[in-house]
């Protein structure tokens, strides 16, 4: 009987940690996935249109991401010609919005974009093209696609668990043709650029040229008085400052030990009644 009652309550135990640890695994969002999910090799001087995606997101808002390839075998081309720079395309999983990033510079091998949705757009969740990169072979090679950095963020500015996916693009002559494609991709200019801050330059300062009189000449007798008074006005000078400076590093005055000689002056003064009462009981 006693071994029944223990068992059904090893049995609730073991039921009450599986409902509280149920939730954690049930619920718990798996890291997004955002980067290339192919592979892709094509002749040079060819251009190819590569998704840039994100796969198992939910409640996307906004995103920062960096993606970095190798300049001396690929380059990007310009998706927006009416715009300063080189942009990659706006995919269409995002509505348009606040863009802070949107630039890639070819000599460095970087691409960078970051934008949120705006109000009164909705959060996305589930597969779709973030940006488009029209990628075109300068070299032939193999550059590596790295999702060097990802950030994703919910409507309330909440971090989204991600994890970046890298792939890489050869380019060979002996490749085959690639199919043309035509990834759909949407109007720039509905996003709403924030311009960056740029670090203003400080400007250089040219010193002005500082006029020197010519000394004129003058008698050598007068000279010669002036240059002994000279003399002796100096010694008295020098003797002054040595004096000032000795008294000045002694650093010793009487009036900043006042509070010394007060206390002296009492306590003889404090001695000298005690001595006078003294005689004054012994007479």
């Amino acid at each position: 009987m006693k071994l029944n009652v223990m068992k059904k309550c090893l049995f609730a135990v073991l039921l009450l940690l599986m409902l509280v640890a149920a939730p954690e695994k049930v619920f718990a969002q798996d890291a997004a996935q955002v980067g290339f999910f192919e592979t892709y090799e094509i002749q040079p001087d060819v251009r190819v249109e590569v998704p840039l995606e994100v796969r198992d997101v939910q409640d996307l808002y906004g995103i920062d991401v960096e993606v970095r390839f190798d300049p001396a075998v690929l380059t990007v081309e310009d998706a927006n010609p009416n715009q300063d720079g080189i942009q990659p395309a706006l995919g269409t999983f995002l509505d348009a919005g606040l863009m802070l990033f949107n630039t890639v510079d070819n000599e460095a091998g970087v691409m960078r974009f970051a934008m949120s949705q705006v109000n009164p757009s909705e959060a996305k969740s589930g597969d779709g093209v973030i940006l488009v990169l029209y990628f075109r072979g300068i070299a032939e090679g193999e550059s590596d696609l790295t999702v060097s950095m990802v950030e994703l963020a919910t409507r309330t500015g909440e971090g989204i668990p991600s994890e970046g996916v890298d792939s890489s693009i050869s380019v060979s002559s002996g490749a085959g043709e690639s199919a043309a494609t035509s990834i759909p991709v949407q109007d720039p200019t509905g996003a709403i650029e924030i311009p960056t801050l740029a670090p203003t330059a400080t400007p250089t300062i040219t010193p002005e040229p500082t006029f020197t009189p010519t000394p004129q000449p003058t008698q050598m007798e007068d000279s010669t008085e002036g240059s002994v008074e000279d003399v002796e006005g100096g010694e008295a000078e020098e003797t002054g400052q040595t004096q000032t400076s000795e008294e000045a590093q002694s650093g010793f005055s009487i009036l900043d030990y006042w509070w010394a000689v007060l206390m002296l002056v009492l306590l003889v003064a404090g001695l000298a009644i005690i001595v006078f009462k003294s005689k004054k009981n012994i007479g």
